[in-house]
């Protein structure tokens, strides 16, 4: 059974959640809060639920990096790309970001899939963070400039990040500080021009660097 805690502003909005989720026998609801101000404080109590939040410009950045700092498991139900670059740089140890409209499969789906430490991303968003690989052969490594070139560190890093890893995972695997991987992390996104982990894997993905 896989515990999720309800994070959302309106009343209505919570009561929809539980009763979508309600729906799946392997989907318990542990917890429904209005906001961030009470995540700190329950969060704790159930260090396994998986934190659905419906995002707000206001409030939504501070769930994120609650949750991100306790290493935790979130779905983001999103307009645009609100929400998603909070999501993309984050420490989650799995993450989803799905539409307001998603149906109650759709969530449920994602919670299962964050629960198993993956990364989702709605179908019908993901043209607009992800274009899609040009079927033309992927660019050589030379098309990065000089002093661009990604150190063998860099290649480990950006390959984990591939498989989805979030920074303490990276950390833990590659037995170096979290600190370092931050730091790896961001030279990459330097070097690569991307605005997101997931554009620079992408990226990476295009130039060779990267084994998908």
């Amino acid at each position: 059974m896989i515990d999720v805690l309800i994070v959302a502003p309106y009343s209505s909005v919570r009561a929809g959640l539980r009763t979508l989720l309600a729906e799946s026998a392997d989907c318990r609801v542990v917890g429904e809060i209005g906001g961030s101000s009470d995540l700190a404080r329950i969060l704790p109590k159930t260090p396994d639920a998986v934190v659905i939040c419906d995002y707000t410009p206001v409030d939504g950045p501070e769930v994120v990096a609650t949750v991100g700092e306790r290493g935790g498991s979130l779905v983001v139900l999103g307009d645009g790309e609100a929400g998603y670059r909070e999501l993309a740089g984050g420490d989650l140890a799995g993450w989803a970001y799905l539409r307001k409209e998603a149906d109650g499969d759709e969530i449920a789906g994602a919670v299962r899939a964050v629960a198993a430490g993956l990364v989702v991303l709605d179908r019908l968003l993901a043209p607009a963070f992800c274009p899609p690989l040009p079927f033309a052969p992927m660019l050589a490594e030379e098309s990065l400039l000089p002093d661009e070139t990604l150190t063998p560190r860099e290649r480990e890093v950006i390959q984990l990040m591939a498989q989805g890893l979030p920074n303490k995972n990276i950390a833990a695997r590659l037995s170096i500080s979290l600190h370092t991987v931050k730091f790896h992390v961001a030279s990459i996104l330097a070097k690569l021009n991307a605005n997101s982990r997931t554009e620079a894997v992408t990226q990476g993905a295009r130039r060779g660097l990267v084994t998908l």
